[in-house]
């Protein structure tokens, strides 16, 4: 009897392990949490991170310019020259060069790497504030979608509690069949609704843990009502449209350009080096029959400069000035849409707050329009249409209060992304 136990209990483990591998994973998620998540989840903003290192990793160029460079070379050739018969020798040489000038263009070629870099920061910081922006929609229509099951829920209760009443008139020869039909008709529609909630919240919920992202099995427990502050700081904070990060970016661009500009109307400007090598020679090169005369060390000073490039530098000084105004004018242009977009979200957010206040009011008014209905059916005043009335414009008011105070989140989570936060 114990040996059969035994087996029974390894069968139902080894049955149920399985099961649990396939176990949805269920993660605490609050709003302040979609942050870190984004940041460093997101491969979308990792990604964006690596294009903002590898531009980092080509600045410093004005201290590597001063670093001397080393050259080297060896072979050898089989060859027949003059009157001498075929021969194969070795040759080779090593030279080291140093910059001193180049007419300030290595210091120009610095500054539009560094200009690319803010550009690149700006870049990443637009596409995290969108993907975090995009994360917090979510997550709020999460909680919507969960806040309207459980009024659902309530409703259905409220119904179950009608029906009783029209049962107990039937019973006194006071209703009619059509009177419960009305009210178990309506069960089976909210039942419906909340079946298609639960079915979205699983869809919003893949949707949101891709973007934090987790694993698309993930669920994710979160408050199950939207909180609406009355007084919220963030209507009267001052913003610099100036620091939107695609003006950031813009004007970044526009530095680039203006200082690839300048370097390209130095092209006149000399360069200065100072060089030294070795170089082994073969009979070809230098007549001479022993290979310890063809060896030749060297040190000097070189000048160089471009007398006529074939107007290309003007031409590229030219380019390179008008891409820099066009990033320049669509930078105040952004500066201007930035503004008004902060203004208007800003307005948005002050009217979302008026109908918020309206919306609760209501709410009082249908909470005691139903009771007094239900009291009044109870006493043969009124009739099921009357109470099926109260019940769905007391729900209507309920929906249209969690939608509001979901529209307001959503659009102070646009005005926090535009003010960059």
């Amino acid at each position: 009897m114990r040996g059969l136990i035994a087996r029974s209990i390894v069968a139902i483990a080894v049955l149920t392990v399985p099961c649990l591998g396939f176990a949805a994973k269920t993660v605490n998620l609050t709003y302040d949490d979609l942050a870190k998540l984004v940041q460093e989840n997101n491969k979308t903003v990792t990604g964006t991170k690596r294009f903002t290192e590898a531009a980092e990793t080509r600045t410093g160029h004005l201290v590597r310019s001063y670093l001397p460079t080393l050259r080297a070379e060896a072979g050898g050739e089989a060859f027949q020259t003059g009157a001498y018969k075929q021969q194969t020798e070795p040759y080779g040489g090593a030279e080291a060069r140093i910059n001193l000038f180049r007419g300030g263009r290595d210091a120009l070629e610095e500054d539009a790497r560094q200009a690319q870099v803010q550009a690149s920061n700006a870049n990443e910081k637009r596409t995290y504030l969108s993907e975090l922006n995009q994360a917090r929609d979510v997550y709020w229509s999460l909680v919507f979608t969960k806040e309207m099951i459980n009024i659902l829920n309530d409703a259905v209760e409220q119904n179950e509690k009608a029906l009783s009443m029209a049962n107990r008139r039937i019973q006194r020869g006071l209703g009619t069949e059509t009177d419960r039909l009305e009210f178990e008709i309506y069960r089976s529609q909210l039942k419906e609704e909340i079946e298609s909630l639960e079915h979205e919240t699983k869809l919003i919920e893949i949707r949101l843990a891709a973007i934090v992202g987790l694993d698309t099995d993930t669920r994710f427990k979160t408050p199950v009502k939207i909180e609406h502050e009355h007084d919220d700081p963030l209507i009267q904070e001052a913003y610099s449209p100036a620091s939107h990060p695609e003006v950031v970016s813009l004007k970044a661009s526009s530095e680039s350009f203006y200082a690839q500009k300048s370097a390209s109307n130095r092209w006149w400007a000399p360069s200065v080096d100072i060089y030294a090598g070795y170089y082994l020679y073969t009979l070809r090169d230098r007549d001479y029959l022993a290979r310890r005369l063809r060896d030749d060390t060297v040190a000097g000073v070189r000048f160089t400069f471009e007398l006529f490039d074939g107007l290309r530098s003007a031409s590229d000084a030219s380019a390179f000035s008008l891409q820099a105004q066009g990033y320049e004018e669509q930078a105040d242009q952004r500066i201007k849409n930035a503004d008004a977009h902060v203004q208007v979200a800003k307005e948005d957010l002050k009217h979302d707050h008026e109908l918020i206040h309206n919306a609760e009011e209501r709410i009082v008014q249908g909470k005691k329009y139903l009771a007094r209905t239900l009291d009044e059916y109870n006493r043969g005043v009124k009739n099921s249409i009357d109470v099926l009335g109260a019940a769905q414009k007391y729900q209507s008011f309920l929906r249209q209060y969690a939608e509001r105070r979901r529209d307001y989140k959503i659009t102070k989570d646009g005005l926090l992304a535009l003010m960059g936060k």
